[in-house]
């Protein structure tokens, strides 16, 4: 949950709640597998486990030259994404519903659809918001409690997709209801060491607080609130909080007591337009805490030629080569660290090792900026075990400055080094982080992972990240299978299915969970099932008591084969 505030910046207060504030958070690899859309309308009840590119100039005009859904049906379309708890989005859903508003849910309904580009597949699916609202933890990621996250890096990259100029470019408003969500890297009147104190003082542990303060202070990457005018460009009022915020118990009735204020909220929009003035009636609603008011960026400001040059890597219409160009200029910028997670994501999709001859005598010039060499060298050597180390170190790596060995054994020395602290999401985002960039199956077992990590939906997905090879993992795994959290079986379900085959014991097992009351347990066990080479002869009898359709599907294969 998010924290309570520092009485030094705007007074007011948020608490602990049992999960994290502010913590950078990776999502590691992306299985692809159909499922249905993933978009719900209305009062659709948020999933409590997460749902598993084109560019499109044509599709672009096509949408600018639409006029917005409101004018043509008479209402507006809220769009939210809910990383946990119902408590602000419940706020919005009441106050913003039928029959002036449509509200649209965007986030992913599977574990497939969580690693994957779930934000720019929604794009695919709904053409305009007028309002959107984020509502979790922040630290450079958006997260929460259920499982899914989404960083800078990928809302930038989505940002610049013209398919989904409809969420990032034509809402009116948007509500970024975590901490630091509009932060900048200016020192306010505490030095970095004291905001880190600040943070422990306020529920936050060693680690979570190191990442804030060097997301926040730090050189890496643009401030909070730059990259969020960047990706929500030309809209006209964007709100969040410059510094830890109220938890959404709290967050709840300031919300409540700002839509009284407004009234009709359709006619608000209305009236409001394109204006970027305060927001008084929200700001007195919110009293006491760091909320501001900003706006997304304007054409002519300095920020859009940087946003531009972000867009150019990310452009797949582009050849390698126009964009290790672009990389080339950005690596000779003075703050080029601030387009660091930018060129480590082109390079990871473009490595060193598939460029042609043209390619690679840009990339050698790009290794020989020696400026930016020590910078990067020096910081992943200053840097503590983090999301950002494994980020810095793993350019370093790209760009030939740093050995494959001396990478790995960073890597597993970090890896079991977390595995012996306590559970958090910040942990457990690091560690799918670090086997996101190198396997680590075959150096951690059964016996590294604490027994707790079996029983929660955040530790099954944590250990999903680390694939260990040891068999006794399943096993372990298979016990989750009776937890009486739905989403933990769900995680449980979905980590076994990507360790097949299975012996017989796991197969009961999960057998027993084809009356499962979650559907989505249910369908990743009978794709286990129809997946698995052999079904031993105790379980189909176990399946022909259960279900009878996917006893039938495989006595048809059994015959085919």
């Amino acid at each position: 949950m998010r924290r309570a505030r520092d009485s030094a910046t705007s007074g007011g207060t948020r608490e602990r709640g049992g999960a994290i504030c502010c913590a950078y958070l990776v999502l590691s690899r992306r299985l692809r597998r159909p499922r249905q859309a993933f978009a719900r309308v209305a009062n659709a009840t948020p999933s409590p486990y997460p749902r598993p590119k084109t560019q499109s100039w044509v599709g672009l005009l096509l949408l600018l030259a639409l006029p917005p859904i409101a004018a043509a049906s008479g209402r507006h379309t809220v769009c939210t994404v809910a990383f946990h708890g119902p408590e602000e989005i419940g706020v919005v859903r009441r106050y913003l519903g039928p029959p002036a508003f449509d509200v649209v849910s965007l986030e992913p309904s599977t574990p497939e659809r969580a690693r994957g580009a779930w934000l720019r597949d929604a794009c695919r699916t709904l053409p305009r918001c007028d309002v959107v609202v984020l509502s979790g933890e922040f630290g450079g990621r958006f997260f929460g409690s259920y499982g899914f996250s989404l960083g800078l890096a990928e809302l930038d990259e989505a940002a610049c997709d013209p398919a989904c100029a409809g969420i990032f470019r034509a809402p009116r408003e948007v509500f970024l209801l975590a901490c630091n969500t509009l932060a900048t890297k200016n020192q306010d009147d505490r030095t970095p060491r004291e905001y880190l104190r600040v943070l422990q003082d306020h529920g936050f542990d060693q680690l979570e607080a190191e990442r804030v303060v060097q997301m926040r202070y730090g050189p890496v990457g643009p401030s909070f609130r730059e990259s969020i005018r960047r990706a929500f460009m030309d809209v006209p009022r964007i709100y969040g909080f410059a510094s830890v915020a109220p938890r959404g118990i709290t967050t709840r009735p300031m919300l409540e007591r700002y839509f009284d204020t407004i009234g009709d909220y359709a006619a608000h929009l209305e009236r409001a337009g394109s204006t970027t003035a305060r927001n008084d009636r929200l700001a007195r609603a919110f009293a006491g805490t760091s909320l501001v008011q900003t706006a997304g960026l304007a054409p002519g400001e300095p920020g859009t030629s940087d946003r531009d040059l972000v867009c150019r890597l990310y452009d797949d219409g582009r050849s390698v080569v126009e964009r290790l160009r672009t990389a080339a200029t950005l690596m000779r910028r003075p703050d080029f660290l601030a387009f660091l997670p930018t060129l480590e994501a082109f390079l990871q999709r473009h490595p060193a090792e598939s460029f042609d001859s043209e390619e690679r005598t840009i990339f050698d010039a790009m290794r020989a900026t020696p400026a930016a060499r020590d910078q990067v060298i020096r910081l992943a050597q200053e840097l503590d075990i983090s999301s950002l180390k494994l980020e810095v170190t793993h350019f370093a790596l790209h760009m030939g400055w740093m050995t494959a060995e001396a990478f790995r054994r960073l890597a597993i020395d970090g890896a079991q080094a977390l595995l012996e602290r306590p559970l958090t999401s910040e942990i457990v985002d690091i560690e799918c982080e670090i086997a996101r960039h190198e396997p680590l199956g075959d150096v951690i077992d059964a016996d590294r992972i604490r027994g707790l990590a079996y029983t929660l939906a955040e530790g099954i997905r944590m250990i999903d990240c680390l694939a260990p090879k040891d068999p006794r993992v399943s096993t372990r795994l298979a016990s989750a299978l009776d937890s009486a959290d739905a989403s933990t079986r769900a995680w449980a379900a979905y980590a076994l299915s990507r360790r097949l085959p299975l012996d017989e014991a796991i197969l009961m097992r999960l057998a027993g969970r084809l009356g499962d009351e979650s559907a989505e347990v249910r369908e990743r066990v009978r794709w286990i099932f129809t997946t698995e080479r052999s079904v031993p002869v105790a379980v189909r009898a176990l399946i022909d008591e259960r279900d009878a359709e996917l006893a039938a599907r495989l006595g048809d294969r059994r015959r085919r084969w």
